[in-house]
C-alpha cells in the first residue's frame, strides 16, 4: 500500500512488485499531492457529506483533488479513514454509501 501520486508510488512502480494506491477520505491535499499539515485549519475533514463527495469525485475521476480544486491524476485502489476522529464511523458510512450510489464496486484488494 502506497500513498497515491507520491514518491512512494514512483519507487513501487520501479520495483518488481504489486501495490495499491491509497487516498485519504478525511484529509485535505496540497498541490503536490502531499497531505495538508494538521496544524492548518481544514487539514482534517470532519464533515461526512464533504468527505463522501470528495472521495467519490476522486475515485470516479482517478484524481486526487487538492485544496484549490486542482486534480492530480492518481491510481486509487484503496481509501484510508483515520479512526481517531470523532466522526470516523459517520464518515465511513457516508463514503461507502456515496461510492455505492455512484456505481463503484467495493471489494477487498488482493496482492
Amino acid at each position: 500500500m502506497v500513498l497515491a501520486a507520491s514518491a512512494q508510488e514512483e519507487v513501487a512502480q520501479s520495483l518488481p512488485c504489486r501495490y495499491v494506491g491509497e487516498i485519504f477520505a478525511d484529509r485535505a491535499y496540497n498541490e503536490d499531492a502531499t497531505l495538508v499539515d494538521r496544524s492548518i485549519e481544514g487539514a482534517v475533514i470532519h464533515d461526512p457529506a464533504l468527505a463522501a463527495d470528495r472521495v467519490t469525485e476522486m475515485v470516479l475521476n482517478g484524481s486526487i483533488i487538492t485544496r484549490s480544486g486542482q486534480p492530480i491524476k492518481a491510481r486509487i485502489d484503496t481509501i484510508c479513514l483515520h479512526g481517531d476522529t470523532p466522526n470516523a464511523l459517520k464518515i465511513a458510512k457516508s463514503v461507502r454509501r456515496s461510492l455505492e450510489q455512484a456505481g463503484v464496486t467495493l471489494a477487498k484488494f488482493c496482492l
